[in-house]
């Protein structure tokens, strides 16, 4: 008599489907936004008082040159897609 598998079959993949998988995609791929499904992850940031105060400044600045809000957060992904785009 087979084993009792439970919720095991909503889990379970193939052999062929797990070889055919890309555990790490390029960013811009596919792939990529099928795993991560949409959704986004959140951080949290610590920054010392200089840092702070240097990213308000910029927003303000910022803020002043465009007439648009710039909120912090805009600002830290701008600055961390250029980042990672360099160094890709």
């Amino acid at each position: 008599m087979p084993k009792p598998r439970g919720d095991m079959d909503k889990l379970a993949i193939s052999k062929a489907a797990a070889l055919a998988a890309v555990p790490f995609a390029k960013p811009g791929s596919e792939k990529l936004a099928a795993l991560a499904g949409g959704l986004s992850k959140s951080l949290t940031v610590k920054l010392d008082a200089a840092d702070y105060w240097a990213l308000r400044d910029f927003c303000t600045k910022r803020e002043r040159e465009t007439g648009q809000r710039v909120t912090h957060q805009e600002v830290m992904v701008m600055g961390l897609r250029e980042r990672l785009e360099r160094a890709a």
